[in-house]
C-alpha cells in the first residue's frame, strides 16, 4: 500500500504541490536512515509543521466545490482513491485517540459546520453527510432487529389461539388432579363444565395448527418445492452433497436453529 501510493507520489512530483516535500516523502520511507539525530528531529519538526498547517488547510476545503474534489482526483482508479481515503480515515482516527476527542462529540461538530454552509449550490454533498453518534446506531439497531423479528399479525393471531388453548385445558388438568387426589366429582357438573372448554379448546387449537400449517407450507415447503421443480438434478445433488460432506456441521447447524 505504502510501496503503490509512493509510486503515485513520485509520478506526480514536479506537476504539482504536495503536504510533503520529496524530500521528506523519501525520509518517512526510509525511517529516516542515514540522518544523525540533529537532522532527523530537524526533519521531523519541519514535518510536523507541514502537516498541521496542511490540516488546518482542510477548514477551507470543507465547502469547496464538488466538481472541483472530481476533478481533483480524475486519474485516479476508485481502488487508489479508496486506498487514500483509507490512510485519510487512519490519520484521522489516530489523532482523535492522541487527544482524547470523542467520536460523538465530533459527530455533534460535523452536523453543526455542515448546518452553517447556508449556500450548498457548488457543494450539494455537504447536505450528503450523515454521521451517527453511537446512541443513535444503538437505537436504529435495535430498531431493526426489533423490525426484523416482530411478529405478524397471523403470528400474533396464532400465539393468541395457543395460549387461549393452553387456558381451557388447564381446567380439565386441575380437574382431574382434584378428582383423583382429594375427593370425587359430580359427573353431571363435570360434563356441564367440560363441553363448553372442550369445545373452545378444539376450536383455538384447530386455528393454531391450520395457521402455522398455512406458515410452513409457504415458506419452509412451497419454496423447495418450487426449487426441485426448475432445477430437479441439481437440488437433489445439493442436498446430498450437503449432507455426505458434513454431516456433523449439518446437524448442529439444524440444533441452533432450533
Amino acid at each position: 500500500m505504502i510501496t503503490s501510493y509512493g509510486l503515485y507520489l513520485h509520478n506526480m512530483a514536479g506537476k504539482s504541490a504536495s503536504l510533503l516535500t520529496k524530500t521528506q516523502r523519501t525520509r518517512i520511507r526510509d525511517d529516516f536512515d542515514g540522518l544523525d539525530e540533529e537532522k532527523k528531529r530537524r526533519d521531523q519538526q519541519r514535518i510536523r509543521e507541514r502537516f498541521r498547517s496542511g490540516l488546518l488547510d482542510f477548514q477551507l476545503l470543507a465547502d469547496y466545490p464538488d466538481r472541483q474534489f472530481e476533478m481533483a482526483f480524475d486519474d485516479l482508479s476508485d481502488d487508489e482513491l479508496r486506498t487514500t481515503l483509507a490512510s485519510t480515515t487512519i490519520v484521522v482516527e489516530r489523532l482523535c485517540e492522541l487527544n482524547g476527542i470523542d467520536r460523538d462529540e465530533l459527530t455533534t461538530d460535523v452536523r453543526g459546520q455542515t448546518e452553517d454552509y447556508t449556500d450548498t449550490t457548488t457543494a450539494p454533498t455537504l447536505q450528503q453527510i450523515d454521521l451517527q453518534t453511537t446512541a443513535e446506531i444503538r437505537r436504529q439497531t435495535k430498531a431493526e432487529v426489533e423490525e426484523q423479528f416482530e411478529e405478524n399479525q397471523w403470528d400474533k393471531r396464532a400465539s393468541k389461539l395457543g395460549k387461549l388453548a393452553v387456558a381451557f385445558v388447564t381446567p380439565f388438568l386441575f380437574l382431574g388432579v382434584y378428582d383423583e387426589l382429594v375427593t370425587d366429582i359430580d359427573p353431571t357438573s363435570f360434563d356441564l363444565l367440560s363441553i363448553p372448554l372442550a369445545a373452545a379448546f378444539i376450536i383455538c387449537i384447530s386455528g393454531w395448527f391450520l395457521i402455522t400449517g398455512l406458515q410452513t407450507l409457504k415458506y419452509n415447503i412451497v419454496p423447495v418445492l418450487v426449487k426441485f421443480q426448475r432445477e430437479p438434478r441439481e437440488f437433489v445433488k445439493a442436498k446430498s452433497r450437503s449432507l455426505i460432506k458434513s454431516p456433523g456441521e449439518r446437524i448442529r447447524q439444524v440444533w441452533d436453529d432450533l
